[in-house]
């Protein structure tokens, strides 16, 4: 069976520069990231508004004398 060298013209073409395919990359991370915490806070503003807001001091619970002081 002879050898199969790839001649030019039938070599698959050369993979995209590398620089292309990280700044392709980290711009894909970057926009997952971004819409993800869109998401994020979209789901969770009803949360995100009560957190908000000024909480209101409740009753104090009752104290019960020690037994030293009886």
């Amino acid at each position: 069976m002879p050898a199969m060298n790839p001649t030019p013209e039938s070599a698959p073409e050369p993979p995209a520069e590398p620089r292309f395919q990280a700044l392709r990359t980290g711009l894909l991370i970057a926009g997952s990231a971004l819409l993800g915490g869109l998401a994020v806070v979209l789901w969770n503003r009803s949360s995100l508004s009560t957190l908000r807001q000024p909480v209101e001091p409740g009753p104090l619970p009752p104290t019960f004398p020690d037994e030293d002081d009886q």
